[in-house]
């Protein structure tokens, strides 16, 4: 069974890390675009393990099929 504590702070955890892009969104001046960059670059190294796998698999291991 899951602890009680551990979910409610997951649950905080993701209610501070919205409030936190709440926040910075809109004191980033010039709208969505340089937003989505900024976070885009800081989460690089989170999504992009992950993008490189499936490109790998496309391209490498189900080019032959």
């Amino acid at each position: 069974m899951v602890n009680i504590y551990l979910l409610l702070l997951f649950f905080i955890g993701v209610l501070l890390f919205a409030v936190i892009l709440a926040v910075d969104y809109f004191t980033t001046k010039g709208g969505a675009n340089p937003f989505f960059n900024k976070w885009t670059k800081k989460t690089l190294w989170i999504w992009l393990p992950f993008y490189a796998l499936q490109r790998l698999i496309k391209e490498v291991i189900l080019k032959g099929k």
